[in-house]
């Protein structure tokens, strides 16, 4: 008898697609995205361990490469962390990413950005457009930041469409 071994790749579940930010599922769809999580590190993980000191999530294409992924991030804050792997596979679907502008533009390694009134989406790069999308997640769950959501909407296209 062969026993099976627990799947590694899976679709977002529905309570994933309903805690997403507004729009950012319809943005998904638009762009004809279909997301795909797999709980293995993406073989260049094993590299970039060395600067991020362990095995990082990674995005690349429509699959969001998470080490020991859960069945169903929903209900937690992981949620945020998704969130920002969604808005790459987006950027993948949108071709606004490639796997060599990433590794060929340093633009896109940079993650600090700062909410001002001069915040403009096309001139983030990849991480930082990532951060903003994580970022809004974050505060439209905390009561504290409403104004900061709503700063953020602003500035994301796809935020509230």
């Amino acid at each position: 008898m062969q026993r099976s071994r627990p799947a590694t790749r899976r679709r977002l579940t529905a309570a994933e697609w309903a805690e997403l930010s507004d729009g950012l599922g319809r943005a998904l769809s638009a762009a004809r995205a279909t997301p795909m999580i797999d709980s293995r590190p993406h073989p260049a993980a094993y590299l970039a361990r060395l600067r991020f000191g362990g095995l990082p999530i990674m995005a690349v294409g429509r699959t969001i490469w998470w080490p020991n992924a859960r069945a169903d991030f929903a209900q937690t804050d992981a949620m945020a962390v998704l969130q920002h792997e969604l808005q790459h596979v987006l950027d993948f679907a949108q071709r606004r990413l490639s796997w060599a502008g990433y590794l060929l533009l340093p633009h896109n390694w940079t993650y600090r950005w700062a909410l001002s009134d001069g915040l403009r989406w096309d001139r983030l790069g990849a991480e930082q457009r990532a951060s903003v999308a994580e970022a809004l997640w974050r505060a439209e769950r905390s009561p504290t930041s409403a104004k900061v959501a709503a700063s953020l909407r602003r500035v994301i296209p796809w935020a509230g469409q």
